[in-house]
């Protein structure tokens, strides 16, 4: 009996979370003249321990993933995104390309600061205003084909591993 009214209650909480409002989203991308919000997607990571050589850690490596062999957007090779900052400023974002293995894609470096990216800068990106704070923002030199995320550099990680949410998206040929 214990266990039926144990499911009971938690098949209920998963309708209630379910239905709960989800955050606005920030970050769009113009398709055309229309906008479309896009897919948030959470790193996962991999903690490599290494070998522990009388106290002294060697080979020890952190890896950021994101799951999937490709992103469900893709563009062209100058996409335009709308940006609508909430607490943070608009050059908080920038664009980092994903290295690509098979069934995954991952950070070239564990941190975003060791990782070579593109920040959201007047002289990098075109940026014009948009109604209601935001920004269309879309990079002056075109993007080389491959996968890529949007991602807010000032933001606080969403675990104790360290792991972030950002903005994948594919660049077609």
């Amino acid at each position: 009996m214990r266990i039926a009214t144990f499911f009971l209650f938690l098949g209920l909480f998963l309708q209630v979370q379910a239905q709960m409002k989800q955050p606005d989203p920030t970050v769009f991308i113009f398709v055309g003249d229309s906008i479309f919000p896009m897919n948030v997607i959470t790193s996962q990571t991999e903690l490599k321990k290494g070998w522990d050589i009388q106290g002294i850690n060697v080979g020890r490596k952190i890896k950021r993933y994101f799951s999937g062999a490709q992103a469900r957007q893709t563009t062209g090779r100058q996409p335009k995104f709308a940006i609508y900052p909430k607490t943070q400023d608009l050059n908080d974002y920038a664009l980092i390309r994903l290295k690509e293995r098979r069934g995954f894609r991952y950070l070239p470096a564990s941190e975003f600061k060791d990782c070579d990216y593109t920040r959201v800068e007047l002289g990098l990106f075109n940026i014009e205003n948009l109604p209601g704070l935001g920004f269309a923002v879309t990079p002056l030199t075109p993007l080389f084909p491959g996968e890529y995320i949007l991602v807010d550099l000032s933001q606080k990680p969403v675990n104790q591993y360290g792991d972030v949410k950002a903005y994948d998206f594919t660049v077609e040929e």
